[in-house]
């Protein structure tokens, strides 16, 4: 009996320590996710191949990205506010120069998923696209399959620059339920979007003062100094509060425009709030 409750002990002692061990065995991904820079991968996400990412300009693929721009765009398939068809861009039909909008709601995706898990399949080469797949034979009536797949990354991305956009999904992408709210009715791809409530429950008085301290310089008093796709920037902001969000936080790429990249939730509600003033800033 005493044999027997000494060998049970040292079982227990054995498992015990096992498992202790397997606790503090630190994660080997831990140094990579905490030195990843989550600016740099949400610009990377808007274009990941501009200059404000770092990304190297000689590289022989780039006449290719510029070429065929949306098959690379993660946010041409993922959209904006990371809703995919289910939010912004469910009217974004394919064209032979763009893919489908992606059906995945990658915003709770990542919010679902551990930084190793979403850097793992980033670097999947499954059901990837090949850089040497020719786009221009892209039909989405008749061929989209491969041009609608993700491109592998490691062909395009090093280690470094996949984390960045690890750590962007985690900690840099905008809840844009806080932002405004949305109506999409129909369906993908003939679906439609209304924005209201713009700020939610931001502080106007606090948006005008940060407007005043960030954007005046460039965008002028009533928003109307540069057009913005033709538009006032209280109109664009009204129209596609799901873009500006992004471009406010991570720049307007290949402009004078850099991004307010320690903007806070509060502040961006609260310039969300001024700009939804139609007699301070009008169409």
């Amino acid at each position: 009996m005493l044999k027997q409750y000494l060998f049970l002990s040292l079982i227990f002692a054995a498992l015990t320590m096992s498992t202790s061990c397997k606790d503090d065995d630190p994660d080997p991904n831990q140094a990579a996710y905490d030195s990843a820079d989550a600016n740099i991968g949400g610009i990377m996400y808007d274009k990941f191949w501009a200059t404000e990412a770092f990304y190297d300009q000689a590289s022989p693929n780039l006449a290719k990205f510029n070429a065929t721009p949306d098959f690379f765009r993660c946010k041409q398939c993922h959209a904006w506010d990371g809703l995919g068809t289910a939010g912004s861009y469910n009217n974004r039909a394919p064209k032979t120069n763009r893919p489908n909008v992606s059906d995945l709601d990658l915003y709770q995706t990542v919010k679902d998923k551990s930084y190793t898990e979403l850097f793992n399949a980033m670097k999947a080469t499954t059901d990837r696209r090949d850089i040497n797949y020719d786009l221009a034979t892209y039909d989405p009536a008749t061929n989209a399959t491969e041009g609608d797949k993700m491109p592998n990354l490691n062909q395009i991305m090093t280690d470094e620059q996949i984390w960045d956009m690890v750590k962007f999904m985690k900690e840099g992408m905008y809840d844009v339920e806080q932002l405004y709210d949305a109506t999409y009715t129909g369906l993908y791809p003939t679906g439609s979007a209304a924005y209201t409530n713009l700020g939610k429950n931001g502080n106007a008085a606090n948006g005008n003062a940060y407007y005043l301290a960030n954007c005046l310089a460039c965008h002028g008093t009533n928003g109307k100094l540069i057009p913005l796709e033709t538009l006032s920037l209280g109109k664009f902001t009204r129209s596609k509060p799901n873009e500006v969000q992004h471009k406010v936080h991570y720049g307007q790429l290949g402009s004078l425009m850099v991004g307010e990249f320690d903007i806070t939730l509060t502040q961006m509600q609260d310039l969300y709030k001024e700009l939804s003033n139609t007699t301070a800033y009008p169409d």
